[in-house]
């Protein structure tokens, strides 16, 4: 079932979220900055948040002002999946989700306040990597 969006929105957690976007790109880890078509779906995650899910990867959440009208969709759809039409774009240092129709006219600009969660620590086989000009 194809979710309705009207105006779009970028999803909450991009920073914290880079792994999972650059699996879901398959591009490697360094791929070209483009704008990327995405069919998202829409699925319940933890508490009373939803989480899009690209490619089997959970690539962010929905935002608060968006959630209610997802959730009545979601709700409404049964069992079957909730699709949104987005993209995924790079911006400020970051690939960002976007749910809904693509701006003709370019992205808007992150609402402040959207990402909350840190970026996760680069690690090898699970232990912390810093650079020599991070050491305190």
């Amino acid at each position: 079932m194809l979710a309705h969006v009207e105006d779009g929105f970028h999803a909450a957690e991009a920073p914290a979220m880079q792994r999972s976007v650059l699996e879901a790109l398959g591009l490697g880890d360094r791929p070209a900055p483009a704008v990327v078509p995405a069919r998202l779906r829409v699925e319940h995650g933890a508490d009373q948040h939803l989480v899009l899910v690209w490619r089997n990867v959970i690539v962010g959440f929905v935002p608060s002002g968006a959630t209610a009208p997802l959730a009545a969709q979601l709700a409404a759809a049964g069992e079957a999946a909730l699709v949104v039409t987005g993209a995924v774009h790079h911006a400020e240092g970051a690939w960002r989700v976007w749910a809904g129709p693509v701006p003709e006219d370019g992205f808007p600009p992150v609402p402040a306040g959207l990402d909350t969660l840190a970026a996760p620590e680069t690690t090898i086989l699970g232990v912390p990597v810093r650079r020599l000009d991070q050491r305190g």
